[in-house]
Protein backbone atom coordinates (compact mmCIF):
# COMPACT_ATOMS: atom_id res chain seq x y z
CA UNK A 1 0.00 0.00 0.00
CA UNK A 2 1.13 3.54 -0.55
CA UNK A 3 2.45 5.40 2.44
CA UNK A 4 0.35 8.35 3.56
CA UNK A 5 1.90 11.09 5.67
CA UNK A 6 -0.48 13.08 7.86
CA UNK A 7 0.17 16.74 8.50
CA UNK A 8 -2.33 18.70 10.54
CA UNK A 9 -2.93 22.43 10.71
CA UNK A 10 -2.51 23.89 14.19
CA UNK A 11 -0.68 20.91 15.65
CA UNK A 12 2.58 22.87 15.88
CA UNK A 13 1.51 24.55 19.14
CA UNK A 14 0.78 21.18 20.77
CA UNK A 15 4.05 19.66 19.53
CA UNK A 16 5.92 22.71 20.84
CA UNK A 17 4.48 21.88 24.28
CA UNK A 18 5.78 18.32 24.00
CA UNK A 19 9.20 19.55 22.84
CA UNK A 20 9.82 21.18 26.27
CA UNK A 21 9.55 17.77 27.98
CA UNK A 22 12.18 15.06 28.37
CA UNK A 23 12.61 12.67 25.46
CA UNK A 24 11.26 9.68 27.41
CA UNK A 25 8.05 11.46 28.35
CA UNK A 26 7.61 12.78 24.81
CA UNK A 27 8.01 9.32 23.27
CA UNK A 28 5.63 7.73 25.77
CA UNK A 29 2.75 10.18 25.25
CA UNK A 30 3.26 10.77 21.52
CA UNK A 31 3.26 6.99 21.06
CA UNK A 32 0.11 6.57 23.17
CA UNK A 33 -1.69 9.25 21.15
CA UNK A 34 -0.76 7.77 17.77
CA UNK A 35 -1.55 4.22 18.93
CA UNK A 36 -5.03 5.19 20.17
CA UNK A 37 -5.99 6.77 16.83
CA UNK A 38 -4.44 4.08 14.61
CA UNK A 39 -5.74 1.17 16.70
CA UNK A 40 -9.32 2.30 16.10
CA UNK A 41 -8.73 1.94 12.34
CA UNK A 42 -7.76 -1.77 12.47
CA UNK A 43 -11.36 -3.14 12.66
CA UNK A 44 -12.39 -0.81 9.83
CA UNK A 45 -9.63 -2.09 7.55
CA UNK A 46 -10.46 -5.69 8.49
CA UNK A 47 -14.10 -5.09 7.56
CA UNK A 48 -13.20 -3.96 4.02
CA UNK A 49 -10.74 -6.84 3.49
CA UNK A 50 -12.03 -9.94 1.69
CA UNK A 51 -11.79 -13.18 3.68
CA UNK A 52 -10.33 -15.21 0.80
CA UNK A 53 -9.77 -18.97 0.80
CA UNK A 54 -7.22 -18.96 3.64
CA UNK A 55 -8.15 -15.88 5.68
CA UNK A 56 -4.47 -14.84 5.67
CA UNK A 57 -5.07 -11.35 4.28
CA UNK A 58 -7.74 -10.39 6.81
CA UNK A 59 -5.73 -11.93 9.66
CA UNK A 60 -2.67 -9.88 8.61
CA UNK A 61 -4.39 -6.51 9.23
CA UNK A 62 -2.74 -4.79 12.15
CA UNK A 63 -0.86 -1.76 13.37
CA UNK A 64 2.75 -0.94 13.97
CA UNK A 65 4.31 1.97 15.83
CA UNK A 66 7.73 3.20 14.78
CA UNK A 67 9.52 5.35 17.34
CA UNK A 68 12.67 6.95 15.96
CA UNK A 69 15.74 6.65 18.16
CA UNK A 70 17.41 9.90 17.12
CA UNK A 71 14.37 12.08 17.69
CA UNK A 72 10.90 11.91 19.19
CA UNK A 73 9.02 11.17 15.96
CA UNK A 74 6.35 8.46 16.22
CA UNK A 75 4.78 6.92 13.14
CA UNK A 76 1.62 4.81 13.22
CA UNK A 77 1.05 2.34 10.39
CA UNK A 78 -2.16 0.42 9.76
CA UNK A 79 -2.28 -2.12 6.98
CA UNK A 80 -1.31 -5.62 5.97
CA UNK A 81 1.62 -7.25 7.74
CA UNK A 82 4.00 -9.42 5.77
CA UNK A 83 7.19 -11.16 6.83
CA UNK A 84 9.29 -13.96 5.34
CA UNK A 85 8.98 -16.84 7.75
CA UNK A 86 6.49 -14.79 9.75
CA UNK A 87 3.75 -16.12 11.96
CA UNK A 88 0.17 -16.70 10.79
CA UNK A 89 -0.66 -13.00 11.32
CA UNK A 90 2.07 -11.85 8.92
CA UNK A 91 0.97 -13.51 5.68
CA UNK A 92 -0.52 -10.46 3.93
CA UNK A 93 2.08 -10.30 1.16
CA UNK A 94 -0.65 -10.38 -1.51
CA UNK A 95 -2.42 -7.20 -0.31
CA UNK A 96 -0.98 -5.13 -3.18
CA UNK A 97 -2.45 -7.52 -5.77
CA UNK A 98 -5.89 -7.50 -4.14
CA UNK A 99 -5.85 -3.69 -3.99
CA UNK A 100 -4.34 -2.96 -7.41
CA UNK A 101 -5.17 -6.06 -9.46
CA UNK A 102 -3.01 -8.03 -11.87
CA UNK A 103 -2.75 -8.41 -15.61
CA UNK A 104 -3.21 -11.68 -17.51
CA UNK A 105 -0.13 -13.90 -17.29
CA UNK A 106 1.20 -16.26 -19.94
CA UNK A 107 4.21 -18.23 -18.67
CA UNK A 108 6.89 -18.43 -21.35
CA UNK A 109 8.37 -21.79 -22.28
CA UNK A 110 6.27 -23.91 -19.92
CA UNK A 111 3.06 -23.80 -17.95
CA UNK A 112 2.75 -22.32 -14.49
CA UNK A 113 2.99 -25.11 -11.90
CA UNK A 114 1.28 -25.12 -8.51
CA UNK A 115 2.02 -28.11 -6.22
CA UNK A 116 -1.15 -30.08 -5.52
CA UNK A 117 -0.67 -29.79 -1.75
CA UNK A 118 -0.97 -25.97 -2.13
CA UNK A 119 -3.62 -25.99 -4.85
CA UNK A 120 -5.92 -28.09 -2.64
CA UNK A 121 -6.34 -25.03 -0.35
CA UNK A 122 -7.89 -23.04 -3.21
CA UNK A 123 -11.15 -24.58 -4.47
CA UNK A 124 -11.31 -22.17 -7.43
CA UNK A 125 -8.30 -23.96 -8.97
CA UNK A 126 -10.17 -27.23 -9.40
CA UNK A 127 -11.15 -27.88 -13.00
CA UNK A 128 -9.12 -24.92 -14.24
CA UNK A 129 -6.04 -26.76 -15.45
CA UNK A 130 -4.30 -30.06 -16.09
CA UNK A 131 -3.43 -32.32 -13.16
CA UNK A 132 -0.24 -34.35 -13.39
CA UNK A 133 0.65 -36.79 -10.62
CA UNK A 134 4.11 -37.64 -9.39
CA UNK A 135 6.07 -38.95 -6.42
CA UNK A 136 5.78 -35.58 -4.66
CA UNK A 137 1.96 -35.55 -4.88
CA UNK A 138 1.69 -33.98 -8.31
CA UNK A 139 0.90 -30.48 -9.46
CA UNK A 140 -1.68 -28.41 -11.30
CA UNK A 141 -0.43 -26.74 -14.47
CA UNK A 142 -1.80 -23.53 -15.98
CA UNK A 143 -1.09 -22.39 -19.54
CA UNK A 144 -2.32 -18.92 -18.59
CA UNK A 145 -3.57 -17.11 -15.51
CA UNK A 146 -6.35 -14.58 -15.91
CA UNK A 147 -5.78 -11.20 -14.28
CA UNK A 148 -8.37 -9.21 -12.37
CA UNK A 149 -9.21 -5.66 -11.45
CA UNK A 150 -8.10 -4.56 -7.99
CA UNK A 151 -10.65 -3.64 -5.34
CA UNK A 152 -9.18 -0.16 -4.61
CA UNK A 153 -10.96 -0.38 -1.22
CA UNK A 154 -7.96 0.54 0.96
CA UNK A 155 -7.30 3.74 -1.00
CA UNK A 156 -10.98 4.69 -0.87
CA UNK A 157 -11.06 4.02 2.88
CA UNK A 158 -7.92 6.08 3.52
CA UNK A 159 -9.16 9.00 1.42
CA UNK A 160 -12.45 9.01 3.34
CA UNK A 161 -11.00 8.52 6.84
CA UNK A 162 -7.62 10.29 7.04
CA UNK A 163 -9.09 13.79 7.55
CA UNK A 164 -11.11 12.53 10.54
CA UNK A 165 -8.11 10.63 11.91
CA UNK A 166 -5.97 13.76 11.69
CA UNK A 167 -8.45 15.68 13.82
CA UNK A 168 -8.69 12.80 16.30
CA UNK A 169 -4.90 12.77 16.56
CA UNK A 170 -4.80 16.50 17.33
CA UNK A 171 -7.44 16.00 20.04
CA UNK A 172 -5.62 13.01 21.53
CA UNK A 173 -2.28 14.90 21.53
CA UNK A 174 -3.89 17.89 23.22
CA UNK A 175 -5.50 15.62 25.81
CA UNK A 176 -2.24 13.75 26.49
CA UNK A 177 -0.11 16.91 26.69
CA UNK A 178 -1.54 17.72 30.12
CA UNK A 179 -0.83 14.19 31.36
CA UNK A 180 2.70 14.37 29.93
CA UNK A 181 3.41 17.68 31.69
CA UNK A 182 2.10 16.26 34.96
CA UNK A 183 4.35 13.19 34.63
CA UNK A 184 7.36 15.37 33.82
CA UNK A 185 6.71 17.38 36.99
CA UNK A 186 6.41 14.19 39.10
CA UNK A 187 9.72 12.93 37.67
CA UNK A 188 11.44 16.21 38.50
CA UNK A 189 10.07 16.18 42.07
CA UNK A 190 11.35 12.61 42.54
CA UNK A 191 14.76 13.67 41.25
CA UNK A 192 14.89 16.59 43.67
CA UNK A 193 13.94 14.33 46.59
CA UNK A 194 16.46 11.65 45.64
CA UNK A 195 14.10 9.19 43.96
CA UNK A 196 11.63 8.94 46.84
Amino acid sequence: MADVVMTVEGVERILAGFSRLSRGVQRKYLGASVRAVVKAAVPQVKALTPRGPTGNLRRSVGLKLEKKKRNTTVTGIVGYRSSNGGNRNELGFHAWWVENGTRDRYPQGKALSVPLRLAAKYPYMKGQASLIGGPDGGAIFFKSVRGYTGSDKFRQWSDANLPRMKQELVGKLEQNLGAAIAEEERRMIRKIHGGK
